[in-house]
């Protein structure tokens, strides 16, 4: 049995370019807001909270909100960080880490692209939502050439005894209550 959660959510495959120039509009304002890589500062933002007024990433984080309620359930408190990848053939991440209980992701715009983890592999399509526990190890692999960017939505779940490890509240301002 595998010890993550995939699933294929079509609304993303429906409205794929809604959510590239959503993302991509948004990318570009963090930068604007001295946020100069989206990957790397994901402590200084949260995705949801920098595309607000988007409709289909509201959608996006009721989904994820029920998918990760449904595997941990409603009786604790959590968080999430959530931010966006916006990454070229020559910039995918390498070998890495999240410091965080659970750690998911989901595919916009994947290209040819498998997330690699230490135990299992990863075929990334548009509308996949990866869910699995955290402190996994994991890269990003290029199966062919492509042209453009590969884009993501990666998030962590933080819950109560992850909290401790991240001190001062205001250390990181990713983090927005899971409700």
């Amino acid at each position: 049995m595998n010890p993550y959660k995939l699933v294929n959510w079509d609304y993303i495959v429906n409205n794929k370019q809604y959510f590239i120039d959503h993302l991509s509009h948004t990318h570009e304002s963090l930068t604007k807001f001295g946020i100069i890589n989206s990957t790397f500062n994901y402590t200084d933002y949260n995705i949801f909270g920098a595309s607000s007024t988007s409709i289909h990433m509201y959608k996006l984080y009721c989904v994820l909100r029920e998918l990760v309620r449904s595997t941990l359930g409603e009786d604790q408190c959590l968080w999430m960080q959530s931010w966006v990848n916006f990454h070229t053939y020559d910039t995918v991440l390498d070998w890495h880490n999240h410091d965080a209980s659970y750690h998911g992701y989901v595919c916009i715009e994947p290209q040819d692209t498998i997330t690699e983890f230490e135990q299992w592999k990863i075929e990334n399509e548009c509308g996949n939502i990866y869910f699995g526990p955290g402190y996994n190890r994991h890269r990003v692999v290029n199966k062919s050439k492509y042209d453009g960017v590969r884009i993501t939505v990666a998030f962590d779940i933080i819950t109560e005894s992850d909290a401790d490890l991240y001190g001062d509240p205001t250390h990181n301002f990713g983090c927005i209550p899971l409700l």
